[in-house]
């Protein structure tokens, strides 16, 4: 009894291992079944992508590169340079009043002078003769002055009693009225000589800085400004002058604004001027008037800028650069230089479409800033252009854009907006 549960026994242990055995050979069939379905679907792909990385590369290799830039708009403070020269904001030619000879002169070229004081002394002994006779013709009519008053007097006394007619008293009034006239004519012809007599003295009459000398101790000068000699210390005086002289502490300067720019122009506005032969120095100042009305033939503004020069180092006739700020408005465009395209006809643009298509747009020019241009039409911000367009470019065709060059262009705008601003 017991021998025949362990033959039934023996069996079962035997199958266990065969079973184990199945189920590993059926996971190795499964993997690889999966295995190759997955190999099955990557190839094929895989493949699709080489072929698209293929076409697309002979697509570059046929189409033309261009290197493109968006068009924005201009992000710092409009503005604008225009050429100019420093004046002085008063000269004077000094003349000599009263004839005579210049007894001492007391300053030359370069001479800094305040207000009144005395640049020369003029010699008119004739002068000084003519003041002496001019006070005894005074003192005569003031007598005849006198007695005619006191026979007015008289006279009207006795007509009182009827003793004078009043004829005679009307004549007498008459001699009194001649003699006040003929007193307050010398005297005013004293007046006058003694002013010329004042005008011996040659005073400046404002503060500045002597530029001219044409004369010297001796030399003849006249009531109109003519000299006894030729003895010029400088060039550029008015002729006849005895000296001029030039106010520096403060300059102005004269520019022509165009048109365009001209209504944006306003009195007090800020203006920054630059001498290019000082470089790094710079004036700032203000618009201080307007001529109010454009040139007939240049159709131009003259503009007077005011700079203060307190140093004195900035020099009447030096060139320089005024840069306006200009009213606030729409910001213009801007495109590289080097993407205008100048043929026969009016300048153009090549802008390039989403779906890579190159087309020319006329374009209208606004200032010429070296490497930027300012666009006034024909383009909307944020169009893509090309930058150093082909000149086999046709319209229409489709390019291959290699380089966006937005970035680097507009950082180097800004730069050059700063170093202008500087």
């Amino acid at each position: 009894m017991n021998a025949v549960p362990e033959l039934m026994e023996q069996p079962q242990a035997a199958s266990a291992p065969r079973r184990r055995r199945f189920r590993t050979f059926g996971g190795a069939i499964a993997g690889g079944v999966l295995a190759l379905a997955l190999l099955a679907g990557t190839v094929p792909r895989v493949a699709r992508q080489r072929r698209l990385a293929d076409a697309a590369a002979a697509v570059a290799v046929t189409l033309p590169s261009v290197s493109v830039t968006t068009v924005t708009r201009e992000s710092s403070a409009s503005s604008v340079s225009l050429p100019g020269a420093l004046t002085a904001v008063q000269t004077a030619a000094i003349y000599a009043r009263t004839p005579g000879y210049v007894r001492r002169r007391l300053v030359d070229i370069g001479s800094r002078v305040r207000a009144g004081q005395l640049l020369a002394d003029i010699d008119a002994p004739d002068l000084d003769q003519q003041v002496v006779q001019a006070r005894g013709v005074v003192f005569q009519t003031r007598a005849a002055q006198e007695l005619a008053q006191a026979n007015l007097a008289r006279w009207r006394a006795l007509a009182v009693d009827s003793a004078v007619t009043a004829q005679e008293v009307d004549q007498m009034q008459a001699a009194f009225n001649e003699a006040v006239a003929n007193s307050n004519s010398a005297e005013a012809d004293l007046q006058r000589l003694l002013q010329l007599q004042v005008y011996e003295r040659v005073v400046a009459p404002f503060a500045g800085v002597i530029t001219a000398r044409n004369v010297d101790a001796g030399a003849l000068v006249g009531t109109a400004g003519g000299v006894s000699g030729t003895l010029t210390a400088a060039t550029g005086s008015a002729p006849g002058s005895l000296f001029t002289l030039v106010q520096t502490d403060t300059l102005s300067v004269y520019v022509t604004v165009p048109e365009d720019n001209a209504a944006a122009v306003a009195i007090g506005k800020p203006a920054v001027v630059t001498v290019p032969a000082l470089p790094g120095d710079t004036l700032r100042g203000r618009v201080a008037r307007t001529a109010g009305a454009l040139d007939a033939m240049a159709r131009t503004l003259l503009t007077e800028v005011r700079v203060a020069n307190p140093t004195g180092e900035f020099l009447p006739g030096m060139y320089a650069q005024v840069q306006l700020a200009l009213g606030a408005g729409t910001p213009p465009l801007r495109v590289p230089a080097t993407a205008l395209v100048i043929r026969d006809g009016p300048p153009q643009v090549v802008t390039v479409a989403p779906d890579s298509t190159a087309r020319y747009q006329t374009v209208t020019i606004g200032r010429d800033l070296g490497s930027w241009v300012e666009v006034t039409g024909g383009l909307a911000d944020g169009s893509v252009v090309v930058v150093n367009p082909p000149d086999n470019l046709r319209d229409g065709s489709r390019v291959h854009v290699a380089v966006d060059t937005t970035r680097s262009a507009v950082a180097s705008r800004d730069t050059s907006s700063r170093s202008r601003s500087q």
